[in-house]
């Protein structure tokens, strides 16, 4: 597990605090040879003048917050290895970059020349208030939790059916956050708990278990259940709740490495029975 803080090089790279996408390419290919091609393949369908550079001038311009988000970020990572190992019984080779991306995500776990990497997009981490060491810590251990899936489970499913598509997402996103509550030691812990969110995930669980389920019937997208750019009455996130508590629920009856081998069949038949007793 390595540890790779560019936050010198974001402040070195933009004296004026001001983005300029050739500074920008420069800079983040000091970090990795290529990984400019990546970032902006993944974010050419945002619009760069509208909706990336006014998030990343307001961090930028946000000494307070770039600060806060660096300290935290140090702290987070110190003797990640061993409380990873800890619960785990596993490493992972895995590279934790904190960077300054093009609103690629507030964490991403992806693979960077062949290595397994977190990237921890600053930008977007201040635009959402991940600044504090709690929100820092969880969103790697998170991020983390993807990639401790992918090395020990069946962690891809390649499909064109949106029933299956959703299902998957909703398992995954619920190994990680399992992973992250098992990292934080607290297994009512959400990440997205702001303004009420668990409490009313928690009052309107049996109606969005049959709402998720009923979209999963008509091949119709779950996509308002994920994401910080996306709400299902409001709230944002909800399919992380529903799928921590499917894993839950799952943990009754198979090992956590069981869980993360499970294929679709399974998953969709355990989920169908999840929705109709919530149990």
């Amino acid at each position: 597990m390595r540890i790779i803080d560019t936050y010198d090089k974001i402040l070195e790279s933009f004296p004026k605090r001001e983005f300029n996408l050739a500074q920008w390419r420069s800079y983040i290919n000091s970090i990795s040879i290529g990984l400019s091609q990546k970032l902006e393949d993944d974010a050419k369908h945002y619009d760069l003048d509208n909706q990336v550079t006014p998030v990343i001038n307001a961090a930028l311009s946000n000494a307070s917050k770039l600060e806060e988000t660096h300290a935290s970020f140090i702290q987070a990572t110190q003797q990640l290895r061993e409380r990873f190992i800890e619960r785990f019984s596993c490493d992972l080779e895995v590279d934790i970059i904190l960077y300054l991306g093009l609103c690629n995500g507030a964490g991403w776990a992806t693979s960077v020349n062949g290595k397994k990497t977190v990237l921890l997009g600053i930008e977007k981490m201040i635009e959402l208030n991940w600044c504090d060491l709690q929100s820092v810590s969880s969103l790697i251990y998170h991020e983390l939790g993807h990639l401790w899936h992918e090395q020990v489970g069946n962690f891809k499913h390649s499909t064109n059916k949106q029933s299956e598509k959703s299902i998957w997402q909703l398992y995954q996103e619920g190994v990680a956050m399992y992973c992250e509550q098992l990292m934080c030691n607290d297994f009512s812990f959400y990440h997205q708990n702001k303004e009420g969110w668990l409490e009313w995930c928690i009052k309107n669980k049996e109606a969005l278990l049959h709402e998720f389920m009923r979209r999963v019937e008509q091949e119709e997208s779950t996509q308002p259940f994920f994401g910080d750019w996306s709400h299902y009455q409001g709230y944002s996130d909800v399919g992380y709740y529903l799928g921590c508590e499917l894993i839950k629920s799952l943990l009754t009856k198979y090992s956590l490495t069981e869980v993360a081998n499970l294929n679709i069949g399974v998953i969709t038949r355990e989920f169908k029975n999840y929705a109709r007793n919530g149990e």
